[in-house]
């Protein structure tokens, strides 16, 4: 799978239209669009936009991107300034709990920008101690969905966990922190960003079974 991420500041009272804009607008345009698995969007913990598409693959996004784009564009005068996208394959991922293409709930995102490995590592590494050591960890953690990492470069990269509330999250801090630990000791230069956020806006274009992904 391929994932896209999107970051924005939005102009001053703007962030509900944006989100309105995303479900009313792009999400019921891109119906159709081969190889998109799902797309999602909300408001940071920092104030930003931030948006989310998920692929089958990197030629899938990039036949449909010109679409993708035109149908973002409308958002465009509510935005400050020009987007942040920061893109890759995903090279570990998990879920949790089936989620269908026809669920409803909201959930609870985290995303964990990376600044950059360690002399001597790669994005790589960080892969294999996601997939080996947090993963398993997160096996009887109550109330995660699912939970992947992307490549951005060779020493760069970023993960995300879904959640189904923000108390779950919480509930499950002491687990984020050893792992978050553990990474910066040994795999990464620094401690990461996290940005988190309440989604209501989403759709899924497929299910999303129990399993590695």
């Amino acid at each position: 799978m391929f994932v896209r991420l999107t970051l924005a500041d939005v102009n001053e009272g703007e962030m509900d239209n944006a989100l309105e804009y995303v479900k009313n607008t792009v999400i019921p345009s891109y119906d159709g669009i081969s190889g998109l698995l799902g797309i999602a969007a909300c408001a940071t913990n920092d104030g930003r936009f931030m948006a989310w598409s998920t692929w089958a693959n990197e030629e899938a996004k990039e036949a449909s991107i010109d679409k993708f784009n035109q149908a973002l564009a409308g958002a465009a005068e509510m935005l400050s300034g020009q987007p942040e996208v920061i893109e890759g394959p995903m090279v570990a991922g998990q879920q949790y709990v089936a989620v269908s293409k026809d669920g409803e709930e909201g959930f609870f995102a985290r995303f964990v920008l990376g600044g950059g490995t360690q002399e001597g590592k790669t994005y790589d590494d960080v892969a294999e101690f996601m997939s080996n050591t947090v993963y398993p960890a997160y096996e009887n953690v109550e109330g995660i969905f699912g939970t992947g990492a992307c490549k951005v470069a060779e020493d760069k990269g970023f993960s995300f966990n879904f959640w189904t509330n923000h108390d779950a999250a919480h509930a499950a801090s002491d687990v984020i922190i050893s792992v978050v630990s553990d990474a910066v000791s040994s795999l990464i230069k620094e401690a990461p960003e996290e940005l988190t956020g309440q989604c209501d806006v989403w759709k899924n274009y497929t299910d999303f079974p129990v399993g590695k992904m």
